[in-house]
């Protein structure tokens, strides 16, 4: 199996296209690639916030999405885009969490793509209803992971740390959400 570093990540081509280049690649030559992100929620309304071990490389200790990584290139990404980053980001949020989107289809796009400009990754962010209690991975800061409520998720957002993208993410989520729960928002029946 591949290391981390050697694993070949989905990259942005200068006219939309996408082109394979290993991990290592796309940070060192700093080539735009894809990343997908997860802000899940129970049917309670709870939000699954991680917070990064304090052996990752980049934000160590923050607290960020729910899940999140970078793409995987694979040529069905090039006939459907669309589909494979939602396929991408279940993959993620069972990878990192253990958990799956409840029913399977309970997964949607958030908002519009976003760029940073310092990691050089485009942002694919959805929202997942999901049902029970996070398995981490070691990648995670397990005493520090879990559900929180809005009102919580507000007031970690002022005072933790967080990992930039995540924490815009979150705060428009929870705009949108205001004191709703978020599966009436995202997922009304």
């Amino acid at each position: 199996m591949a290391s981390n570093q050697e694993e070949l990540v989905a990259c942005l081509g200068r006219n939309g296209s996408f082109f394979p280049a290993t991990r290592k690649e796309a940070h060192f030559r700093r080539i735009p690639h894809l990343v997908v992100r997860v802000l899940a929620f129970d049917a309670r309304g709870r939000c699954l916030v991680q917070c990064r071990s304090e052996t990752r490389p980049t934000h160590p200790g923050h607290f960020t999405d729910s899940a999140s990584g970078h793409v995987s290139f694979d040529v069905r990404l090039l006939f459907d885009p669309q589909t494979f980053l939602r396929m991408e980001s279940i993959r993620e949020l069972r990878e990192e969490t253990g958990l799956s989107v409840l029913d399977g289809y309970k997964i949607r796009e958030f908002d519009q793509p976003t760029y940073s400009d310092e990691a050089f990754e485009e942002n694919h962010c959805y929202v997942a209803l999901v049902s029970g209690e996070p398995v981490p991975n070691q990648e995670i800061d397990i005493s520090r992971t879990g559900y929180v409520t809005p009102e919580e998720l507000r007031a970690k957002l002022e005072e933790e740390d967080f990992v930039p993208e995540a924490r815009d993410y979150w705060r428009r989520f929870l705009k949108r959400v205001g004191r709703r729960n978020p599966a009436d928002v995202f997922f009304p029946s």
